[in-house]
């Protein structure tokens, strides 16, 4: 069974783990500033049916991610059991994916409005700091992989993209990422995609820079089986620059720059007939 890129996403955490137990008398402490979109890692980069995480200190007593089991039919937990921890977005509780001293991983709310949220933590009854941030109508982020790659698989196989599995020009590519915005039908919080669902807003896709021809793109929605992730299918064209960097646009809200498809080197254009 294939990993899904939720497992990839959470393994690529760059926190410490540390399985020890808080002061039960010690709140949970975070800010704002430790409040990011898990993909692109900054803060105030959050928009409804984001995959978000919380940085801090005293957030929980264990470590562990949802699984499967998990799931009450295509209902995420608002608390992995044995954890004692949920998160409040302007008081709903959204889904959980994973927890730890050092970090909670969360979906913002799909229903929510653009605009100011109030983000709780609480552990075992005991609560955090009411955080104060504004959620973007989108904001865009790719999944990262490795070494400045994107998480991305082919479209023909379903196999992972890496340097010994590069893609070639005419490949359908998959990316993956978070933060697209709402969708036609509308995602429901804490409820796992089960169709697709494609986004409302008009998508770009930009390869070192430049606008690829819109047909290239097939499809851009939620990723079914999970929440919070969405999926952008596309076909690379006949000539590009050698591992192109990709990066996605919806109006002026882009994705961060820097992460650069493994290819195959590219033919040489044709050359015109003098």
């Amino acid at each position: 069974m294939r990993p899904g890129p939720i497992l990839l996403a959470l393994a690529l955490l760059p926190v410490a783990i540390p399985a020890r137990d808080p002061d039960s008398r010690q709140a949970p402490a975070y800010s704002a500033a430790s409040i990011v979109n898990l993909a692109s890692g900054r803060m105030a980069d959050l928009a409804p049916n984001t995959l978000a995480v919380i940085y801090g200190d005293q957030l929980a007593s264990t470590t562990r991610s949802r699984q499967d089991s998990d799931l009450q039919g295509v209902i995420l937990p608002y608390v992995l059991s044995g954890t004692g921890v949920t998160v409040k977005v302007n008081g709903l509780l959204a889904g959980i994916e994973y927890v730890s001293p050092d970090a909670v991983v969360f979906i913002v709310p799909p229903e929510l409005d653009p605009g100011p949220a109030l983000i709780v933590l609480t552990r075992n009854a005991l609560n955090g700091p009411s955080v104060l941030t504004e959620l973007k109508p989108t904001a865009p982020a790719l999944i990262p992989f490795e070494n400045g790659r994107p998480l991305a698989r082919a479209g023909s196989n379903l196999e992972w993209i890496t340097a010994a599995r590069p893609l070639a020009p005419g490949d359908e590519v998959i990316l993956y990422g978070t933060g697209l915005g709402p969708t036609i039908p509308p995602q429901t919080n804490r409820r796992v995609a089960s169709a697709p669902a494609a986004i409302q807003d008009a998508l770009r896709i930009q390869l070192d820079g430049a606008d690829l021809d819109p047909r290239c793109l097939s499809y851009a929605g939620v990723s079914q089986g999970v929440a919070g992730i969405y999926e952008i299918r596309f076909t690379l064209p006949p000539f590009y620059q050698p591992d192109p960097e990709v990066r996605l646009f919806i109006g002026e809200q882009g994705t961060q720059p820097g992460l650069r498809l493994y290819t195959q080197p590219p033919p040489p254009p044709p050359r015109s007939i003098q």
